[in-house]
């Protein structure tokens, strides 16, 4: 050790300096995650009931009727195609009058192409097989304002014979309102079905063109 010059004071030793810890910071927060903005998908509405409340006593008793009675009723199990008639007045109505103010402003001459059975959704050079029973099918292209792409039309169709004859009497509009209609497949009331169909397994196109008609052909 050195020695202290005579009367002179030596400076403290510098105090050692602490290693300092490194400074902890607190996790920086993640933003929380953005609400999805993707909309749900819609519930498929419940498919309308058919037959019409009109039809439903009419059935009923086509139900209980022998087959010779059936026929002569005019019952739609016991036909191979359906006799000619008036369209119901309402029907009419709510199809074609101009100052039926929530009508559908129709005219005869009017069509959409139609798919015939929404379970089975095709287009028209598809194949589809139905048998007689009711249907519920979708107007899938339109360009009539009274019956809009995405309508549903609800009605029966008869397979018996050499054509399939389809008649729709409701009319499921995009406000929610069910309303009656008369409403064929093909231009004369009926299509012809493909040489390879089978009884009970009418085979025609999934989408064919659709009528408004005042009276059924």
């Amino acid at each position: 050790p050195m020695a202290s010059s005579p009367g002179v004071a030596l400076p403290p030793p510098a105090p050692a300096e602490k290693e300092s810890s490194p400074v902890k910071r607190a996790p920086f927060p993640m933003p929380p995650p953005a609400e999805s903005t993707s909309r749900k998908p819609k519930t498929l509405a419940s498919r309308p009931s058919w037959p019409p409340s009109p039809w439903a006593g009419f059935l009923k008793t086509c139900a209980g009727a022998s087959a010779a009675a059936a026929l002569s009723l005019g019952c739609p199990g016991a036909q191979v195609r359906p006799e000619p008639g008036d369209c119901p007045s309402e029907a009419r109505d709510f199809m074609f009058n101009r100052d039926q103010k929530r009508g559908l402003r129709l005219r005869p001459g009017y069509s959409v192409m139609l798919t015939l059975d929404i379970r089975q959704p095709g287009d028209i050079g598809e194949a589809g097989s139905y048998a007689d029973g009711p249907v519920t099918g979708v107007v899938n292209i339109s360009d009539v304002r009274g019956l809009p792409e995405g309508t549903r039309l609800s009605g029966y169709l008869w397979t018996g014979g050499e054509v399939l004859v389809g008649r729709y009497t409701e009319a499921h509009l995009l406000d929610g309102r069910t309303v009656p209609v008369c409403i064929v497949l093909g231009k004369r009331g009926y299509v012809e079905k493909e040489d390879w169909s089978k009884p009970g397994a009418a085979v025609v196109g999934r989408s064919l063109p659709a009528y408004p008609v005042d009276r059924w052909p």
